[in-house]
This record gives C-alpha cells, sequence and structure tokens, in this order.
C-alpha cells in the first residue's frame, strides 16, 4: 500500500469540508491500488487500523472543480465515491486526451458555479 500524493490529501480534505465526520478517516487511508482506464485514472482506497463505525454517507464529490496539469490541453476532472459512510476512490478523468496518470504539477480551478 501508498501514502496518498498531495493533490489526493488536497481533495480529500476539500471533502472534509463539506462532510466533517469524515475527517477523522484520513490518517488511516493508504492507496491499495491506482488503475489506469481509457481517459481515467482510479485510486482506490483502504483504510488501516480504523476502528471508528462510520456515518452513514453516500456520495459522488466533485466541488465543480478542474485540475490543469502541463500535460493535458483541458485537464482533469475527478469525483470521490464515499459508500456506506466509506471513502472507496478518486476518479480521475480526462476530457478525452490519453494520459499516462502521471500528475507532477497541477493547478486546480475554481468552477464559476463555486464564485
Amino acid at each position: 500500500m501508498e501514502e496518498l500524493n498531495e493533490l489526493e490529501t488536497t481533495l480529500l480534505n476539500r471533502l472534509t469540508e463539506k462532510y466533517p465526520s469524515l475527517k477523522s478517516h484520513l490518517p488511516y487511508l493508504k492507496v491499495s491500488k491506482r488503475q489506469i482506464s481509457g481517459f481515467s485514472l482510479y485510486v482506490y482506497f483502504s483504510y488501516v487500523d480504523f476502528t471508528e463505525e462510520p456515518e452513514m454517507i453516500n456520495a459522488l464529490f466533485s466541488n465543480a472543480e478542474k485540475i490543469e496539469i502541463p500535460a493535458l490541453k483541458e485537464g482533469l476532472s475527478y469525483v470521490i465515491d464515499v459508500t456506506a459512510g466509506v471513502i472507496e476512490h478518486i476518479e480521475f478523468s480526462t476530457y478525452k486526451e490519453n494520459w499516462d496518470g502521471t500528475f507532477g504539477e497541477y493547478r486546480i480551478m475554481e468552477s464559476e458555479l463555486n464564485n
């Protein structure tokens, strides 16, 4: 299992702004698998030594943000899947561009919907 990278941690912290009860989950999350599929990258999580009973939250969270990275002309969208109070995975999707799943530098762009 791997540690979360900076971008994954940043996005999960934004998730916990909307769902504060999930904040206590973050120290226990590890990346169990990263999988590229078509125009998407899936980052799957596992919990290590987590003993809390999760609050019953079911959500697909994206905050209507776009992630700019140098390798992609149109950037990435993302969605975080929370099922039965468990943070399951993040799906990063390109806008039909080929991508090797590498982030490097990035910038999160707020949507006009959030302003």
